[in-house]
């Protein structure tokens, strides 16, 4: 795990400014505090910081092929790096050291960009070509670790962070209007836009390449599901059971890979136990977890709730954070690290959990995952208790869906009942937990919202497989959790947290070989009748105590923030109307009348003001070029 950052020219004589790179790369020393190196040569210039998990003593980079002619800098793990070391070395291949990344220097040497195809892990990396002059960018298939880019008249700059990209000081400083849109509407900003105008995040399963000036991105894997109808092979419901226990032990067994001692986030529920317990069978040792407790009981589920180190404390050796109103003040740390604001404070408890287990271990092993893996979320049984009513007419199902009463007793359920029928991204973005139903646009400035109206509306969408229309609707919703919301939401904050402390946050349901059979299960295995994940609880039902294999699903959930006046000072001084006018992104007054309704109890207005707090402190950092603390 490291931070890695970089230019590449259009002119390809060109020398790279070492200082500047330099630059660019003490800004992720967060990611890679034990050790950093850098390649210049004409017309490139990449650099890298290191976390030293595998080959503790020759693993540095950046690293090269045997003749030096292609460079790599990775960030990440390639977990099958046996392997392909294997195949590589009966391929006639020399390799210099035992890490993982080197494997990837060699495959492009068979097979040029397509090396992506063979890579079983999480990654995010930078190839230079000295031969084509060619600079290939690479991102794991769902975006587990970042990498954004930006291109100017006469270079292509990336990095892990986008305050890599912003060191290189080539660019103008300007928001990207409908990304602000989409923050408040959705809760978080879909890949490859960011909060800045020209800085875009190359989306999972995506390379690009970049050569003299010109540059192109194109997908190397989707994710594929059975056709209705289509004949599948037939397997009795204890053969599936069987088959994801065998895969999982597969993937954590391959997770596990490191040369250094690797612990575990554990919470109460079924994901994070079950990689804890195949871990515990796998590794022979008591090993080291890692979970949060909250001082508002309504979030706890530590506290009143026996977790599996409970259960086994001869397996399991138990550390517990404790998360309250305090840690509000992390919110600041929580922007700078994250970069594009959400509307959740869920990363702040992943903050915590990523500081105190750095201080035992580097490498942790999450459940993260599953939930997109297997259909764990609430909306896929609004989705199936709506489905009969999808067929009466778009205006009947609006109307019900205003009527106050319901929307009071069933917010979700009216966005999905008034949202298009036909599954797409409209659809998808209505029913998740993080839309709102409305934002006032008075909340923004006039100076904003006529940027809006001058651009026209945002017409951002995913190019769905062409086989799309024929997945149940079940699986039409997992492509887009698996493909929008797991990389542009979930897996950004748990990198952004975990690597603030130098943590490697690891997570073996994520692994696409995993998710290639997941993929191919009945919907009705996944979802039986109202019961999330149904299969994956038969297949850890050996594993697991049943308490913990057929407990009710849980979220991470974050405490109500404080908008009275215990308010952090921080807060006051971003949200008074001096530093609103400064910023020039918000109207003072609509600012103000929300966090007067918050605080008089006149409805839950949280998340629109802590969407209000993150772009403040976000416009500190990335618009006007401040240093955080």
């Amino acid at each position: 795990m490291c931070g890695i950052a970089g230019i590449a020219y259009r002119d390809s004589r060109q020398p790279v400014d070492e200082h500047r790179l330099r630059r660019m790369t003490d800004l992720v020393r967060h990611r890679g505090p034990d050790g950093e190196g850098f390649h210049l040569s004409p017309g490139v210039g990449l650099g890298f910081r290191r976390l030293s998990i595998i080959d503790l003593k020759r693993g540095d980079q950046p690293i090269s092929n045997e003749d030096e002619t292609v460079t790599l800098v990775c960030n990440g793990e390639i977990y099958n790096y046996l392997e392909l070391r294997e195949r590589l070395l009966a391929a006639g291949h020399r390799f210099r050291t035992d890490s993982d990344a080197e494997a990837i220097v060699h495959l492009y040497e068979d097979y040029g960009y397509r090396c992506v195809e063979f890579l079983r892990g999480m990654f995010a990396f930078a190839l230079w070509d000295s031969r084509h002059r060619r600079l290939l960018l690479a991102r794991d298939r769902f975006g587990i670790k970042p990498l954004s880019y930006a291109v100017t008249g006469d270079a292509l700059f990336f990095g892990s962070e986008i305050k890599s990209i912003l060191a290189g000081g080539a660019m103008e400083r300007t928001v990207h209007a409908h990304a602000m849109q989409e923050l408040f509407a959705v809760g978080f900003i879909s890949a490859p836009h960011t909060l800045l105008r020209g800085v875009l995040r190359l989306p999972p399963a995506h390379f690009l390449l970049y050569q003299a000036g010109t540059f192109t991105v194109q997908r190397y894997w989707d994710l594929d599901f059975p056709a209705q109808g289509q004949a599948v092979p037939q397997r009795r419901e204890e053969e599936w059971a069987e088959a994801v226990q065998a895969k999982l032990d597969e993937s954590v067994r391959f997770h596990l890979r490191s040369d250094v001692p690797v612990g575990a986030y554990l919470s109460s529920g079924l994901d994070s136990s079950g990689v804890a317990a195949v871990m515990s069978r796998q590794v022979g040792r008591p090993i080291q977890t890692f979970s949060v407790s909250f001082d508002d009981p309504r979030f706890d589920e530590i506290g009143s709730t026996r977790i599996l180190s409970d259960l086994h404390p001869d397996r399991f050796r138990k550390s517990v954070t404790a998360c309250g109103i305090k840690d509000f003040d992390l919110w600041p740390k929580a922007i700078w690290h994250r970069e594009d604001p959400s509307l959740s404070g869920g990363i702040i408890p992943h903050l915590l959990l990523a500081q105190r287990a750095s201080q035992e271990v580097k490498v942790v092993l999450a459940g993260e995952g599953a939930d997109e893996v297997f259909g764990g979320y609430a909306w896929y049984r609004v989705e199936k208790l709506l489905q009969p009513f999808l067929h009466l007419p778009s205006g009947l199902r609006r109307l019900v869906s205003r009527i106050p009463a319901l929307r009071r007793l069933w917010s979700r359920s009216c966005r999905a009942l008034g949202a298009p029928a036909a599954m797409s991204r409209s659809r998808y973005l209505q029913v998740i937990d993080n839309a709102t139903d409305a934002v006032d646009p008075r909340l923004f400035s006039e100076a904003l919202r006529a940027q809006w109206h001058q651009e026209g509306e945002s017409s951002w969408s995913p190019d769905l497989p062409s086989q799309f229309e024929r997945w149940a609707r079940f699986s039409r919703l997992q492509y887009f959790d698996l493909n929008l919301r797991l990389s542009d939401y979930i897996t950004r904050s748990l990198d952004a947290a975990s690597m603030a402390h130098g943590l490697e946050v690891r997570v073996p349901f994520l692994d696409h070989e995993f998710v290639e059979l997941c993929s191919q299960i009945p919907p009705h295995l996944k979802l039986r009748q109202l019961t999330e994940k149904y299969i994956l609880r038969r297949a850890l039902n050996g594993l697991l105590p049943k308490e913990i294999a057929y407990r009710k699903k849980r979220g991470l959930a974050a405490p109500d923030w404080p908008w009275d006046r215990s308010m952090p000072s921080f807060v006051q001084d971003a949200l008074s109307e001096r530093e609103l006018r400064t910023r020039g992104h918000f109207e003072p007054r609509a600012v103000r009348e929300l966090l007067a309704r918050q605080q008089a109890g006149a409805g839950d207005h949280g998340r629109e003001l802590i969407g209000v707090l993150g772009v403040q402190l976000w416009d500190e950092w990335f618009l006007r070029g401040a240093k955080a603390d």
